[in-house]
């Protein structure tokens, strides 16, 4: 065995054609697939969620302080 970059055991080439076994990567490979559906359609059902009133309130005051700082310090001073 070899050590990855992160000092863990990992199989070498050889070691991996010989010792793996092919059912297994595939029964791994499809429980992965099914992971990254169910994330999937986690993530859309998130993403179709409408963005909650007190959020965009929120966004609205950010704004309107950041638009209001701006304005007070472009404007030109008096010269005392």
């Amino acid at each position: 065995m070899t050590r990855d970059e992160f000092g863990d055991r990992r199989r070498g080439s050889a070691e991996a054609r010989c010792g793996a076994k092919p059912v297994q990567r595939r029964q791994s490979v499809e429980f992965q697939d099914s992971i990254g559906k169910e994330l999937r359609n986690l993530y859309d059902d998130v993403v179709a969620q409408p963005v909650p009133d007190r959020f965009l309130k929120l966004l609205n005051q950010l704004e309107t302080n950041v638009l209001s700082s701006s304005a007070t310090s472009n404007a030109p001073r008096k010269s005392e």
